[in-house]
């Protein structure tokens, strides 16, 4: 039988109730109710559909979830390393990178070793929240705690989002613990070199993700 609009409602009631993260996971689900509803008698509706529940308890979905984030990190990791190497990138992007790397080092004399690093800090900062809020709507960003305003995100997009988060925060964690490991040790005359450093290395993720991602369709780049 073809299933009523009502009867798709239903389905989709119950997997809304389970707050799934992933749009990917929502999709499969959904599809495999249809399918498998569609091939029963309309009387059998609502017991196939709990046999359905039940195949797809809140424990299977969450355990599905945790596999798609793996193969989300393991695939994204892969084509971030990827486009590590340089020489696969083309004498375009090679000089665009030797011309951001000259300015910022520009920048590092001009202004000094810790208003560099807090300006490369501000301007990726302003660069990723400028990408969020552009795709926001294929993000599916909410801060909304109510579970009736829930709505499953794309993996990729936010296995992208929290690597940005995780760069951040552990760049600024040692930004801000090694000049005072240093201070007053033999060693403190390489305070600026750290700054410089990792003011470089968040610009050099920043590239890296910005040439992995199709920032029009939030969708790898494949080597």
């Amino acid at each position: 039988m073809k299933l009523s609009e009502n009867e798709i409602q239903t389905i989709k009631t119950r997997l809304d109730r389970c707050l799934i993260a992933y749009q990917e996971i929502y999709d499969e689900i959904l599809d495999h109710y249809i399918s498998a509803l569609e091939q029963e008698l309309e009387e059998n509706f609502f017991k196939k559909k709990e046999e359905l529940d039940d195949t797809f308890s809140w424990s299977v979905i969450k355990g599905m979830e945790k596999d798609l984030q793996k193969m989300a990190w393991k695939e994204f990791t892969k084509v971030v390393l990827s486009s590590l190497q340089l020489w696969k990138l083309g004498w375009l992007k090679i000089i665009a990178i030797l011309l951001v790397s000259i300015v910022g080092y520009l920048a590092f004399l001009y202004a000094g070793p810790e208003y560099f690093y807090t300006i490369s800090l501000i301007s990726i900062g302003m660069l990723l929240v400028a990408i969020i809020y552009y795709h926001r709507k294929d993000i599916g960003l909410n801060f909304s705690l109510d579970p009736s305003k829930h709505q499953p995100k794309k993996v990729l997009q936010t296995t992208v989002f929290f690597s940005f988060i995780f760069a951040f925060n552990l760049i600024n964690l040692f930004a801000q613990l090694i000049p005072k490991l240093l201070k007053n040790s033999s060693y403190e005359q390489f305070t600026p070199l750290v700054f410089l450093t990792l003011g470089s290395f968040l610009i050099a993720i920043t590239l890296t993700i910005y040439q992995s991602i199709n920032l029009k369709t939030l969708k790898l780049i494949k080597p």
